[in-house]
């Protein structure tokens, strides 16, 4: 057996040791947690003691549709159709919050809505310039990550491990993702510690960090080198493209300093060649530098490292990004940038929480649950304490929606499939676009066989598809339009928004875009339709549009002037079906239609 056999051999039966002891002590730090471990009653101990400290009465209790729209919004990413808040309302049972929660956590669109949120965090919004479709199929494979809750950190691992063809392993497409062809090794370790474990040490990569003396350049470089065998492998003249990820070993030094010598080198040869050469040693934080050279190990060792029982950061930055998808404001703020000076609210309620999620597994439907059952989670957002500060909790905080949250209310507000129907053909995505490439290409051929046309094929095309089918229509347009969406709030720097702004041009795409439009009418097949149809007193009539549009009735002053406006503009000879679809148009158009509130 050679050298570079035994080694491996070695470093495979190390791994398989290493695996097996982490699991021992995974087991045992289960095993350490209280079996009635309670999750909500965690979470309400340590606030209600913050509470009574800071003598803080918190708000009430949130009302049942206040609870309804929140929650839905939350676990499914859209708010509840009328007949379901209709449902939810008229149940007397004291229990049907908590039954309600564990309904929506088995719902599907639970995978979709955490796959919209994270693919926003991982992958930037319109990233995918090798138009392979790798953004929806990272989204795809997240949701079925999450409705299968496989547990947080294999998530992870799959991810930080991924290689292979996106088209056999979308967790592949992570990394294809971060920029074309291939991103900067400093990149990739500088997203990764960002993404999993809520560490900003980009800056390091050039000095070291200024007010965290354990992030130096030499720290940085040591995490860089975990990524610097990575690989990304194209073959342009087959479409479409199917990008694969592997680890390649890495020439001698003497090897890459005799190649810098070329002047003829382009800049990305160049560049690539002085990386290889600068992030050549992988370390971890505190460790000595590893010394195989078998880099397949490379990656598997820095995710070990971050679900390290010792590497409590990353623990606890998880924790913290999922407690601000329910809450909207974190323990630490930026989310994703713990250091030494960016301290915690309530430091020991995170570790706490961080604790747990740990000791469970990293299982997010038991996280959600126990969140979602908390006193904190179900207070109003009306009645805030005068001397309360955000970090209190002491009320439930008022957030914008996503992009893609936003366009799905407008979907709950579609009865059947025609609306979605409508916009198939404008929100056409990669593969669509492919499919007539393909089309095009097999026509030139037949006119003019001779002529040089890249090769197409069709099978992997075929794979895409499959791959990709379960994202249904309501899924893969509402993804479309909130893309479209947030290019309206690009700034100078090409920055993207992540949430709804109300900058001018998103306020004009909901005055004046196709979604209102189409959705306002009072045309057979419309919300409005249905409503004149089966009401006949205006009172019912507004009772059911404001449930469909807010999940509430109306207050006693939108009534009164509803009402008047009627009477008024039925007065000056104005029929209902036109009255209706302002009444509508200015319900959408509501602050209160655009927050979680």
């Amino acid at each position: 057996m050679n050298t570079r056999a035994t080694l491996a051999l070695a470093l495979v039966v190390g791994s398989v040791l290493c695996a097996v002891c982490a699991l021992d002590a995974s087991t045992a730090h289960a095993q350490a947690a209280p079996a009635s471990l309670d999750i909500a009653k965690l979470v309400d101990g340590h606030l209600e003691e913050a509470w009574r400290r800071d003598a803080i009465s918190p708000a009430p209790q949130s009302s049942d549709s206040e609870f309804l729209r929140r929650v839905y919004l939350d676990v499914v990413g859209e708010p509840p159709t009328r007949a379901q808040a209709g449902a939810f309302l008229a149940d007397a049972a004291p229990n049907k919050r908590a039954r309600l929660i564990d309904r929506l956590l088995e719902d599907p669109r639970f995978g979709e809505h955490l796959a919209d949120r994270w693919t926003a965090i991982l992958a930037r919004r319109g990233g995918d310039e090798a138009q392979t479709g790798g953004r929806d199929l990272l989204a795809v494979w997240l949701a079925a990550q999450f409705n299968a809750n496989t547990g947080f950190a294999r998530i992870m691992e799959q991810l930080i491990t991924a290689t292979g063809p996106i088209s056999e392993n979308p967790a592949a497409a992570y990394y294809v993702l971060m920029g074309q062809p291939r991103p900067a090794t400093a990149d990739m370790a500088g997203q990764t510690l960002k993404h999993f474990a809520g560490i900003q040490i980009q800056c390091a990569q050039c000095h070291d960090h200024p007010y965290q003396p354990a992030w130096t350049q030499e720290t940085f470089g040591g995490i860089a080198g975990f990524f610097n065998a990575l690989d990304i492998r194209y073959d342009f003249t087959v479409q479409p493209l199917n990008p694969t990820i592997s680890d390649q070993p890495l020439p001698a030094p003497k090897l890459l300093e005799a190649y810098l010598k070329n002047r003829a080198l382009d800049a990305e040869a160049r560049n690539r060649a002085e990386e290889m050469l600068r992030y050549r040693q992988p370390r971890l934080p505190g460790d000595r530098p590893v010394k195989t050279q078998a880099v397949e190990f490379y990656r598997p060792m820095l995710y070990r490292w971050l679900v390290a029982p010792e590497n409590r950061t990353a623990r606890q930055y998880l924790a913290n990004r999922f407690w601000s998808f329910l809450f909207g404001t974190a323990f630490v703020s930026p989310v994703d940038d713990f250091n030494a000076f960016n301290k915690p609210a309530h430091p020991a309620l995170l570790e706490a929480l961080a604790d747990a999620f740990a000791a469970r597994g990293y299982d997010v439907k038991a996280f959600y649950r126990g969140l979602l059952n908390s006193r904190a989670y179900q207070l109003s957002s009306a009645g805030r304490p005068a001397n309360a500060q955000p970090w209190h909790f002491a009320s439930y905080p008022v957030r914008q929606l996503t992009p893609e949250q936003f366009f799905a209310s407008f979907f709950v507000l579609a009865p059947g499939d025609a609306f979605v129907r409508s916009f198939e053909r404008q929100t056409q995505g990669p593969l669509a676009r492919l499919r007539q490439y393909a089309d095009f290409i097999e026509q030139q051929r037949k006119q003019n066989p001779d002529g040089n046309y890249p090769r197409f094929d069709r099978e992997l095309l075929a794979r895409y598809e499959k791959l990709l089918a379960p994202m249904g229509p309501r899924w893969q347009i509402r993804r479309a339009l909130a893309q479209r969406y947030t290019t309206r709030t690009m700034d100078d720097e090409q920055t993207e928004s992540e949430s709804f702004s109300l900058s001018i041009d998103q306020a004009l795409e909901v005055m004046n875009g196709d979604v209102t439009r189409r959705l306002g009418g009072s045309l057979n097949g419309t919300l409005l339709f249905e409503i004149l149809r089966d009401e006949k007193e205006d009172s019912a009539r507004l009772d059911q549009l404001w449930l469909a549009v807010l999940t509430r009735q109306p207050s006693d002053r939108e009534r009164r002037l509803a009402l008047d406006f009627l009477a008024r503009e039925r007065q000056e000879g104005r029929r209902d079906p036109a009255l209706y679809e302002d009444l509508f148009f200015a319900l959408v158009s509501t602050t209160e239609f655009a927050t979680n509130k």
